[in-house]
């Protein structure tokens, strides 16, 4: 196995190239004293550098001006009162600065930002004072002039689409980011979703690539799973969370990158990683073949409250095998048999243990016998269950209130991942519409973090203030309309 600076070398060999663009706001200048404000529209959401110009309007000004700069990726964080925040995560990623001017000069904020809207208050002036020459300058390794129009006839759909190419190319930057404003982090599974929309819109391999190295280059934890995200700024350090599902999905994305690119050079770099992963994860599996619970485990699957995850925690696992295997049998690994013997028996087990016939839906007592959408569309995508049969489990657990829901974008991709799956393709489009449809019904630039659409105010972390709204893991449908022709 290659070692940490071998990837790190490939990795930096792969550094995209970011495009930069000036946006300039819909007000040219500003004049006010103290408690006056200007809204800035830049007509579109951008992640960047603000700059801005200050001088005297008459007098000079002779004590430092305080201005209040506030950036806002819609109107209603705009809106929102800072001081009142109560969240779990740190008050900081709010996006508000206060500055202080000695003397008329050029302003470049030294922070990155993403917005669509910029507030600019005088909190203290002892003369009125001019701002101008607003400009923000935009960055994205993105290429938009290689993005074609989707080739669907739906309204809906094309402004679903065109927020969802939006959405990626600002998390886009010199790695996939889970989000431009919060976290600006690599996690497997923002990557996993956002290099499949990438195939099939901007079509960068060079940070699909470079994101795949900056894993393999991570601290391994004891049980030999990759840490679920990493940094690069400052410099490179890969965090100390170790999430299973995601270590499992790191090998589905070598999959998917190679079925793309038929790249081996990169897929025997990454092949003993793979292999690592998934056996690490079978040494979890009793002597029925289900997976158990670990001491320190932190598995995903969706920002649900109590959600208990062992039953889709299966069916990540046996939807990694299959993946695995398939890529095994192309490249001609001779472990490819082994891995197609374990899929069998980890679904047969997975069916004599997990499925409820009486009930007609799966459960597990590990999961104390909770329902939710999670099993049932993991099971599915792990093959499990399929045809007519797994048909009606999914279409009788969506929106039953017997059954936890998914709260993010992220599981909802999955949803319609499984709906795509059993061939139901007015479903997909039906639930596409009424999970991505509904932000672009209520304004959105970019797709969201986390969205209920009986709940707009609900937050993972206690407080929807801190919520991302534009959020890589968000960006999957343009890669359902476009694959599969929606």
């Amino acid at each position: 196995m290659k070692d940490k600076k071998y990837f790190l070398a490939k990795a930096q060999e792969n550094m995209p190239e970011l495009h930069c663009k000036n946006i300039i706001p819909d007000a040219t200048e500003f004049i006010g004293s103290d408690g006056d404000s200007v809204l800035l529209d830049f007509g579109e959401h951008a992640v960047g550098h603000f700059s801005f110009a200050f001088d005297r309007v008459d007098v000079f000004v002779d004590a430092p001006v305080r201005l209040i700069v506030k950036f806002g990726e819609d109107m209603r964080e705009i809106n929102d009162d800072f001081s009142q925040y109560n969240g779990v995560l740190s008050k900081t990623w709010l996006q508000e600065e206060i500055i202080n001017l000695d003397y008329p000069q050029k302003i470049t904020m030294p922070r990155r930002y993403a917005c669509r809207y910029i507030k600019i208050t005088v909190e203290r002036t002892t003369r009125p004072i001019r701002l101008f020459d607003f400009s923000f300058r935009a960055s994205t390794s993105a290429d938009i002039s290689v993005l074609k129009s989707a080739k669907t006839e739906d309204a809906l759909l094309k402004k679903i689409d065109r927020v969802a190419t939006n959405t990626l190319k600002e998390c886009m930057q010199t790695f996939f980011e889970d989000g431009p404003k919060r976290d600006r982090r690599l996690w497997i599974g923002d990557l996993r979703l956002e290099a499949l929309t990438n195939y099939y819109t901007f079509n960068n391999l060079e940070i699909v690539k470079r994101c795949l190295y900056l894993f393999a280059a991570g601290e391994r934890n004891e049980s030999g799973f990759l840490p679920s995200f990493v940094y690069e700024t400052p410099y490179y350090h890969s965090g100390a969370t170790h999430i299973e599902d995601y270590a499992l999905l790191y090998v589905v994305s070598v999959c998917d990158y190679f079925e793309h690119t038929g790249d081996t050079e990169v897929v025997n770099d990454l092949l003993e990683i793979c292999k690592l992963q998934l056996e690490s994860f079978r040494a979890t599996l009793d002597e029925k073949l289900i997976a158990t619970k670990q001491d320190g485990w932190f598995s995903f699957i969706d920002w649900c409250s109590g959600l208990e995850c062992m039953t889709a925690l299966q069916g990540v696992y046996l939807y990694t095998l299959e993946r695995f295997a398939e890529l095994l049998k192309v490249i001609g690994d001779e472990e490819y048999e082994k891995y197609s013997v374990l899929i069998s028996r980890v679904r047969s087990a997975s069916e004599k243990y997990l499925y409820d016939e009486s009930k007609k839906v799966f459960v597990n007592p590990l999961d104390n016998g909770q329902l939710s959408v999670h099993s049932q569309v993991w099971m599915i995508l792990g093959g499990v269950i399929n045809g007519e049969k797994a048909k009606k489990l999914l279409l009788s657990c969506l929106d039953n209130k017997e059954f936890k829901q998914p709260v993010t974008p992220y599981m909802h991709h999955y949803v319609i991942e499984a709906i795509l799956k059993l061939n139901m393709k007015d479903e997909a489009v039906q639930y596409l519409k009424k999970i991505w449809g509904g932000m672009v019904e209520l304004g959105a630039d970019t797709f969201w973090e986390a969205y209920i659409p009986d709940d707009l105010d609900f937050s993972p972390y206690n407080d929807r203030m801190i919520n991302s709204l534009c959020h890589a893991w968000s960006c999957t449908p343009s890669y359902f309309i476009r694959k599969y022709g929606l």
